[in-house]
């Protein structure tokens, strides 16, 4: 019982920082430099985003290709449906611009910040 109490403190922890980091960067990177025990999230989107275009390239792609019987090229063959598999690119594109501005963002704030406490 002592093991799954554990584990699901430190699912929990994770959890509530992820969303920190998500919602309000500045001041979750400022106490996870202070406290330096989850520095380690500062790669978080990194992470996030090599999980997520795994899921993307072998699960929603091929999904979405199968069910709107999308060609090779992208382009849709059907009897007026919705174009969706010319929004696939613009979605991957959008969802790695936002992992990498993320990303960015927070090793900035994780070099200012290391800056700060270790000259204070």
């Amino acid at each position: 019982m002592r093991t799954v109490t554990v584990v699901a403190s430190v699912a929990y922890s994770i959890g509530q920082l992820t969303l920190g980091l998500l919602l309000h960067p500045y001041q979750t990177m400022q106490s996870l430099v202070e406290e330096k025990v989850f520095v380690w999230m500062a790669l978080l989107p990194t992470g996030v985003l090599a999980l997520v275009t795994l899921l993307w390239r072998f699960g929603v792609v091929p999904v979405v290709q199968l069910v709107f019987s999308c060609s090779a090229g992208g382009v849709l063959v059907g009897e007026g449906l919705v174009a969706l598999c010319g929004w696939l690119p613009f979605f991957s594109n959008w969802l790695t611009f936002f992992c990498v501005y993320w990303q960015v963002l927070l090793l900035y704030l994780l070099f200012r910040f290391q800056t700060v406490f270790s000259k204070g």
